[in-house]
């Protein structure tokens, strides 16, 4: 199951916090990267947040990766469940079938 994340920070960080959280998102990511569950990640230029792209086993371990994100007490975050591109439009078509069959 793959999974886009994407986190914009809401609150400033205190700067007397900024180089321990800094370290703590930097083990995380390696955690993750390392694990194989964080294909791809990324950082907004010129802002703080960012996002990436986790593949995962089943939701319970996508709560159990993101409740270890150092940023998250501090961060909007949204996460979108991803669906195959060829099966999503096959999908669209045969719902496009069946309402003009009237079926």
């Amino acid at each position: 199951m793959k999974f886009l994340l994407m986190t914009e920070s809401r609150d400033p960080m205190p700067p007397d916090m900024a180089m321990p959280m800094l370290d703590m998102m930097t083990a995380w990511l390696s955690e993750h990267r390392a694990s194989g569950k964080l294909l791809d990640s990324w950082s907004y230029a010129g802002r703080p947040g960012g996002g990436g792209l986790l593949e995962v086993d089943s939701h319970e371990e996508l709560d159990a990766i993101m409740t270890g994100f150092p940023f998250g007490q501090t961060s909007t975050i949204s996460i979108y469940p991803l669906a195959d591109l060829d099966a999503a439009l096959a999908n669209a078509k045969k719902g496009f079938e069946t309402m003009m069959s009237g079926g």
